[in-house]
């Protein structure tokens, strides 16, 4: 069977993650944060001991994607870095209060845009979803 661009797995994630990062990009322009930085701050703010290679880990891009996005947020006054006490070759990167604000700020719209994503499937379908796109992460992964 052949597979044509519009029946691609990959092509059809792309394109939905392509539209809902637009959509989520013009939802959070009032707060000045793009959708990468408004993951990373969240990340942050869960984290215990938030580190460039915990972040990078957690969103599955690369350290110097990363780094570009957390100076962009450092620039804003939105995170800052602190040595460690045990060891002076790491950083943990924690919220600053106007990052703190910021978080909190867009909470509401973040939350209710998740919602709308899940609103036309149910309990079953969600876990279905969820079960599909492991699984497709799983062959990601195996063919590396």
């Amino acid at each position: 069977m052949e597979i044509t661009l519009q029946k691609s797995i990959g092509f059809k994630i792309n394109k939905v993650a392509n539209n809902l990062n637009s959509l989520f990009n013009q939802i959070l322009l009032p707060f000045d944060i793009a959708i990468e930085q408004r993951v990373t701050l969240e990340i942050i703010s869960q984290e215990k001991e938030a580190t460039l290679t915990k972040i990078s880990n957690t969103l599955s891009k690369d350290k110097t994607t990363i780094s570009r996005t957390l100076r962009t947020l450092e620039k804003k006054e939105l995170i800052k870095k602190v040595l460690s006490n045990d060891d002076k070759r790491v950083s943990f990167i924690i919220l600053t209060k106007k990052g703190e604000e910021t978080l909190k700020a867009s909470q509401n719209i973040t939350h209710k845009f998740r919602e709308s994503l899940v609103s036309k499937l149910d309990e079953k379908e969600m876990d279905t979803l969820f079960k599909l796109l492991n699984k497709v992460d799983e062959g990601v992964r195996d063919y590396e």
